[in-house]
């Protein structure tokens, strides 16, 4: 009787260990499937989550400082506008403001969800996207910088559009659950735009085939 309790417990035994290197295995598999799919996935969310940080923080400073309206520009006798000057001083003190309310919103980027299918875990484009999701938290931290970037072109007869727009720019560490990543990434803001309108010279049909001003 002894022994075939013995022998019983031999094979629980051996069945337990069969079971623990099973989950092992099934373990391992996972975190070896899962591991690239976080880091991709998580690259291209972590920058999507950053973009949209550092644009809705620029808003916010447009929205607050009314830029737009603190442009100068000169008129001629008649009030026809003719140049944009860009008021310097406002302009770097708004660069630097938008500078850092940008880096703020990345720094405040912490425990962003994302949700991962489990068949991407698997792999293959049929069961990509079935499956339950997973899901992942991670982390932003980063530096951000910033440089203005002015431009003229054609609005029409007589017309040119200047455009003042902000260039940010952002290194980004993306903290995951299977390591760290970084990333870079670009967005331009519209600080203002006007329209510069010219005289129209004033002329007619000459009947000798000329014009006359």
């Amino acid at each position: 009787m002894r022994r075939k309790w013995q022998n019983f417990s031999v094979r629980i035994l051996g069945w337990g260990i069969v079971l623990l290197i099973f989950i092992a295995a099934a373990f391992c598999f996972v975190e070896w499937r899962i591991a690239p799919v976080v880091q991709s996935v998580a690259a291209v969310q972590g920058k999507a989550f950053a973009v949209e940080a550092i644009n809705q923080a620029a808003a916010d400073v447009l929205e607050e400082n009314h830029f737009g309206e603190s442009e100068i520009v000169t008129t001629d006798a008649d009030g026809t506008l003719c140049s944009v000057i860009t008021d310097t001083a406002s302009a770097n003190r708004l660069k630097h403001t938008i500078t850092l309310r940008a880096q703020q919103a990345i720094t405040n980027l912490r425990q962003q969800r994302m949700d991962i299918p489990f068949g991407m875990v698997l792999g293959g484009e049929l069961i990509g996207a079935s499956g339950p999701d997973i899901p992942v938290y991670i982390t932003l931290s980063g530096t951000t910088e910033s440089d203005f970037d002015e431009s003229f072109h054609s609005g029409g007869i007589n017309q040119t559009v200047h455009q003042l727009s902000l260039n940010i720019h952002a290194d980004l560490r993306i903290l995951t659950p299977s390591g760290t990543i970084s990333e870079t990434v670009s967005t331009s803001v519209l600080i203002a735009e006007t329209v510069i309108v010219g005289k129209t010279p004033q002329w007619n049909y000459d009947s000798d085939g000329g014009t006359k001003e």
